[in-house]
């Protein structure tokens, strides 16, 4: 965990006391998937960085059904919206994958946020990046074809700073949730997007294997209107 922290240019900003003080009091957590982290309704308690692993944020609706808010990949920090706002959790938050997460208690991050001007600017920074996320599910969920929104969904799965190969073990249902569509339909697009070079299974294990920089210019070019050589489009 502490070399986690010492990746971010927020925790190496900080001065001597406050960087012994977040050492102090986070607390490194391990989950298997499945596993509750927070559920709605409770206090706001920590804010989470995620070593490892695949977070998800989801609400349930009274007739008991499903829909997934955004998926946490490793390498990133949640939870602060809460926090800032003071309230009780409006979304469950569990785990996809086997995780590690660092907890930092709410009482440590006001600290930090009252203390440090580079915390501010990273608190700002993330907010911006996942409110552009959000805005990207809500465009796809109302205007893209189902092949694009799941395309659009496993490129929010990979690791931003991982290889260009990524392998993905989110269990097809869960990637339905993610999508607002069917299983049937997934598998549709999952499909087409074989077909197209840009994904690769192993159904044994339950992995999907993905081709970033090709997804990644695959929806690029479908937001500029234009195909790839030898694509139909989605």
């Amino acid at each position: 965990m502490p070399e986690f922290l010492e990746e971010w240019a927020w925790f190496r900003g900080l001065s001597s006391e406050l960087r012994s003080l977040t050492l102090e009091t986070a607390i490194e957590r391990t989950a298997e998937p499945g596993e509750y982290i927070a559920r709605a309704g409770e206090p706001s308690a920590y804010w989470y960085g995620l070593l490892q692993g695949i977070l998800q944020m989801y609400i349930v609706g009274a007739d008991g059904s499903e829909t997934t808010l955004y998926c946490m990949p490793e390498g990133e920090w949640g939870g602060e919206g809460s926090l800032l706002k003071r309230e009780p959790r409006k979304y469950d938050l569990r785990t996809l994958t086997s995780s590690q997460l660092c907890l930092i208690p709410a009482r440590t991050f006001e600290t930090l946020r009252r203390s440090s001007i580079e915390f501010n600017h990273f608190l700002c920074d993330n907010l911006n990046q996942r409110l552009g996320v959000v805005v990207g599910i809500l465009e796809a969920s109302r205007l893209l074809s189902p092949d694009m929104r799941v395309a659009k969904a496993l490129l929010m799965l990979a690791d931003s700073k991982g290889g260009d190969a990524q392998a993905l073990l989110v269990p097809q249902h869960e990637l339905a949730l993610i999508c607002g569509l069917s299983r049937q339909r997934v598998n549709i697009a999952i499909s087409l997007l074989k077909s197209s070079g840009l994904v690769r299974s192993e159904p044994r294990k339950g992995l999907l294997f993905v081709d970033v920089p090709l997804l990644r210019l695959f929806v690029s070019a479908h937001d500029r209107g234009t195909h790839m050589p030898g694509q139909n489009g989605a």
